[in-house]
């Protein structure tokens, strides 16, 4: 007896019945759907495919033999009542209750018949009595029928807002031969809009596909591509208008042909990259000598194209001159900078569109233990970044049971300097691991009322857009591996951020999960404006010691600077597993010139109203409420890797148990002229009084405030040793001093 029967109907016609004496799996059943089958080497083959001496990759039936089909009832060849048995077996078919017969109109595949929109009848042969491809089940309109067979020799437009909402506007299909013409995905750049293109088992490109505003394509794991001499891919991606300022970019496009005829290398004059100001004229770029680029005529200078590419890291010297005549690699990043002189304002967009023939498939690329390399999304779609991690961890990456990488990605984002002089670049490296993603450290006004100027704003996704470069690190010599299992539909927004300065904030959650864990956000403001803010996340997965994907190195050197502190190390990002009234985050701090600083709570997510969040100071035996206010502190310039934690408990000594001298601090600030005296406690101090070595008094002080940082300013004084004696109710305190 048979054990399952396979019947193909649209809109109620009965096109062909198959009998098979195995049992199929959903996915074997949806590959044969829409297409003709064929005895083939005694194997179950679509004949479209097998006309066209194709053999997918991705055969779902391959497995299967021919032998295991029982009756095979195409319904286009009958005799009134009967219909023949082309499996061969002879097992004739009877008819019952016939009363009319139509003759076969089943799309095998789906053709187009003229140029017109997917969803337009007249666009697609029989398309007045058949759904388009991709649509919606006329069974279950909430779910979309995604194994159609298309193929296109006309000029097409996409829209995908009449599909299921559980698409997120995204179309999937089996197969796409896109013979001739054009296939446009819609979108809108200024609106953010677009849609998904999502190719489960082949794409033969000869004509060409435009990805309009937001529009992705996604070819999944196994899935064939074959471009044609004049196939190719177009896609949109702003970038920094400003001229001054970096992007790191990565091309999901190339050129020339590599070892795999699916990754295609490239260089800048290749005019894979194509100035997209007018998104529907496209046009090649002018690349010239010098640093400063041009919004009229359009020109970029070349001087600024480098990367890097598995070399040594912190060597700022080994960054490569790839202008616009080196080969990058699919898969590499490269740097380059804008074309418009807006006098510092870098929140200015430039469309570019990149042009070419599309990435598909494995991309690996080298890399050295301790060394740095400058990769980017290879593809024509988002890619998720904890998958990305994850194909290169210490289970399934090239390295073998090492991870090839650290286990954190770093995205730059340069924010402001107006000047192509290095010293006075403003920018930072955010990062992104499985603990999530965090900032990097900013540059402006610590003081949230005060508006800044040329700040970081951008916090590192799961998901990382076309085009977007991005720093990793080796942890083990093997290969850094991108694949189509990383590919994912997402448009930029919350959990898709490309590093450029912006005002859309827009979030979307197309493919998001929601991420429930446990996160605070830890902010430092320094007395030079920088701003640092630090990520832990409770994970079961992490432990309170260093962890392989969670913890996160700090990775570049600022003038002031906040970090957790794991075995000596210095992160701006962790994992822990849990947090209670007993766990401790130790932090550093380093200044460069004396002042005030403070530490913040940034942001709380997911955390329970009842955890009580301190910053301690060990060396003033000081517990602060950080959801009260700031803790601010003022410090010396230098490093203070054993001084400061967080912790989630009150452990304070009563004050019979406080030694004044460490509840009371007092030094001279030289670079202030001032004398500082640090009162976390509020202790009564009745007078502030300075001598000279030999005990002359040259200034006292009364009535000193009872504020936590209280500041005395003293005129010039003549370089040598005084003593500082603060006079409180509980007694006295007298400290030597060095004034420089």
């Amino acid at each position: 007896m048979a054990k399952i029967g396979t019947t193909k109907f649209f809109h109620g016609n009965i096109d062909e019945v198959r009998i098979w004496d195995t049992a199929l799996t959903v996915n074997q059943l949806r590959y044969i759907m829409n297409q003709e089958i064929e005895d083939n080497s005694n194997f179950v083959g679509g004949s479209y495919f097998i006309n066209r001496s194709i053999t997918p990759t991705k055969d779902d039936i391959a497995s299967i033999p021919w032998s295991s089909l029982a009756g095979y009832y195409p319904m286009s060849t009958y005799t009134y009542t009967n219909t023949k048995d082309e499996s061969g077996n002879g097992n004739q078919g009877a008819l019952r209750n016939l009363r009319t017969v139509d003759r076969q109109t089943a799309p095998l595949p789906y053709q187009s018949t003229s140029d017109g929109d997917w969803d337009t009848d007249s666009t697609w042969s029989n398309g007045d009595v058949q759904t388009k491809p991709g649509a919606n089940s006329i069974v279950d309109n909430t779910v979309t029928v995604d194994w159609n067979i298309v193929e296109t020799n006309h000029n097409v437009t996409m829209d995908n807002t009449s599909l299921a909402t559980g698409n997120s506007g995204n179309r999937n299909i089996l197969a796409l031969f896109l013979d001739t013409n054009q296939l446009t995905v819609q979108g809108d750049n200024t609106l953010d809009t677009g849609y998904g293109l999502t190719i489960s088992h082949y794409l033969d490109l000869n004509g060409k596909i435009d990805l309009e505003g937001e529009s992705q394509l996604i070819q999944t794991t196994d899935s064939d591509l074959v471009v044609g001499a004049s196939g190719s891919l177009e896609r949109d991606q702003q970038g920094t208008k400003d001229l001054y300022t970096y992007n790191y970019w990565s091309s999901p496009v190339g050129f020339t042909t590599t070892a795999n005829p699916n990754n295609y290398s490239y260089t800048l004059n290749d005019n894979t990259l194509k100035n997209g100001t007018d998104p529907n004229a496209p046009a090649n770029i002018n690349y010239v000598n010098g640093y400063d680029g041009s919004l009229s005529p359009f020109e970029i200078s070349h001087y600024w194209v480098w990367k890097f590419s598995n070399l040594t890291s912190e060597d700022y010297s080994s960054w490569q001159h790839v202008r616009n005549t080196g080969t990058i690699l699919a898969g590499e990043g490269y740097t380059m900078k804008g074309v418009d002189d807006t006098s510092g304002v870098v929140s200015l967009e430039q469309n570019y569109i990149f042009d070419g023939k599309p990435n598909n498939g494995n991309i690996s690329l080298t890399i050295n233990s301790g060394n740095d390399y400058l990769v980017g999304n290879p593809y024509a779609s988002a890619i998720d970044a904890e998958q990305f991690i994850t194909d290169n961890g210490p289970i399934i990456s090239g390295a073998g049971a090492n991870p090839s990488i650290s286990g954190t990605l770093y995205f730059w984002e340069h924010w402001g300097g107006g000047s192509h002089i290095l010293s006075e670049y403003q920018g930072g490296y955010g990062t992104y691991n499985y603990s999530g993603g965090a900032p990097a450290a900013a540059w402006g006004n610590p003081d949230p009322d005060v508006a800044q100027v040329g700040t970081g704003t951008k916090t590192p996704g799961r998901y990382i857009p076309v085009g977007q470069g991005f720093f990793v690190t080796g942890e083990s010599t093997g290969t850094i591996d991108f694949n189509n299992g990383q590919r994912i539909f997402q448009k930029e927004g919350g959990s898709s951020v490309f590093m450029r300065l912006s005002g859309n904030n827009t979030v979307r959650r197309d493919h998001q999960t929601i991420d429930d864990r446990m996160k605070l956000r830890i902010g430092f403001n320094s007395i030079n404006t920088i701003h640092r803010q630090l990520l832990v996340t409770v994970d079961d997965r992490a432990t309170p010691d260093f962890d392989w994907g969670f913890d996160a190195l700090v990775n570049e050197n600022q003038i002031d600077d906040m970090y957790w502190m794991i075995t000596d190390n210095k992160y701006s990002v962790q994992g822990i597993n849990d947090i209670n009234e007993n766990t401790i985050l130790p932090l550093g701090i380093h200044t460069t010139d004396d002042g005030l600083n403070n530490i913040t709570i940034d942001v709380l997510e997911n955390v329970p109203n009842s955890l009580e969040i301190f910053a301690h100071d060990k060396e003033l035996n000081i517990y602060h409420d950080l959801r009260a206010s700031n803790y601010e502190i003022y410090l010396l310039a230098g490093e203070y890797l054993d001084r400061f934690e967080i912790t989630f408990s009150n452990q304070s000594l009563s004050v019979d148990d406080v030694n004044l001298e460490d509840a009371i601090q007092v030094f001279y600030a030289n670079t202030n002229e001032s004398i500082i005296i640090q009162n976390p406690t509020s202790i009564e101090i009745e007078s502030a009084e300075m001598f000279t070595i030999i005990g002359q008094s040259i200034y006292k002080f009364n009535d000193i405030s009872l504020e936590n940082n209280v500041e005395l300013r003293t005129h010039k004084l003549s370089a040598g040793s005084y003593i500082i004696t603060l006079k409180t109710i509980d007694g006295t305190i007298s400290k030597k001093v060095l004034v420089k």
